[in-house]
């Protein structure tokens, strides 16, 4: 039995930001989807995870796949080359002590 191409097929289930950036990537590239669980959100939070669910027609499953991993890897590469919290790791770390600002005293006239 061949599998009916308008039958829908969970792609994805996740946090809400992934699956949002998900959605939008299959909009972009013109494959229609559907969120479910988003509305268990404001009665359960983040309690229930996974619940975020994303859809679509089994006919555009795997064209949705490649879409999502093409976003994946060009994240990837946008992280690799712009890292967001980076630490340079070719110097040495400070040594801890606090600086202090030295109020500048005139020397005594006399020499005192």
């Amino acid at each position: 039995m061949t599998p009916d191409p308008n039958e829908v097929v969970k792609l994805y289930s996740g946090p809400l930001v992934v699956v949002e950036a998900y959605q939008q990537e299959l909009a972009d590239a013109g494959i229609e989807c559907k969120m479910t669980g988003d509305s268990l959100l404001a009665t359960f939070g983040t309690a229930v995870p996974g619940a975020i669910e994303l859809y679509v027609h089994q006919r555009d499953f795997e064209k949705a796949r490649a879409a999502i991993q093409r976003y994946e890897d060009e994240r990837g590469k946008r992280e690799q080359n712009n890292p967001t919290h980076s630490h340079p790791t070719d110097s040495a770390k400070p040594d801890g002590t606090q600086h202090r600002i030295r109020h500048h005293i005139p020397p005594h006239p006399t020499g005192q």
